[in-house]
């Protein structure tokens, strides 16, 4: 014949600060409300810790911070290298990027307006001239800033817009 009920006394330390919270939280209020007797919450305590216990062993990622720290280390080494490896492609953009803005500046006259102002609209830089804010002496027009359209680069088969992907 098999017992149905099993019986296991378990001691809890006043002593012990984890042992006066357990206590603490088994006769609480909100154990009476939510359960229908202690031994139901012990139970459900029991079998939820097992399964966080389980899955925490099973999932190398969370088991300890030594493999967390090397999960991030790993990580940070692959973004590393995927930048490393894209970083000539990006800086031939940039260049070309920058050389086609003033060889544009240069056929415009000499004025090549700065891309990365947005504040004052009038302030202009210049290539070799003066400043366009400057009155002139001559006969020429003054070029009003707000105008100027900036340049696009050209199409090029050399430029690569795909950063690599």
């Amino acid at each position: 014949m098999t017992k149905q009920y099993r019986n296991h006394n378990i001691r809890f330390s006043m002593t012990d600060d984890g042992g006066v919270q357990a206590w603490e939280r088994l006769h609480s209020e909100e154990v009476e409300q939510s359960f229908k007797s202690q031994n139901a919450f012990v139970v459900a305590a029991i079998n939820d810790y097992y399964e966080r216990h389980l899955a925490k062993k099973n999932d190398p990622y969370l088991e300890s911070r030594e493999k967390e720290d090397a999960f991030a280390d790993r990580l940070v080494q692959a973004v590393e290298q995927k930048l490393l490896s894209n970083l000539p492609a990006l800086a031939a953009m940039y260049q070309m990027q920058q050389q086609a803005l003033f060889q544009a500046g240069l056929q415009a006259g000499g004025i090549m307006p700065y891309p990365y102002q947005q504040g004052n609209p009038r302030t202009v830089a210049s290539v070799g001239v003066k400043p366009v804010t400057e009155p002139t002496q001559s006969n020429e027009q003054p070029i009003e800033a707000g105008k100027q359209e900036q340049m696009e680069p050209e199409e090029n088969e050399f430029l690569d817009y795909s950063f690599g992907v």
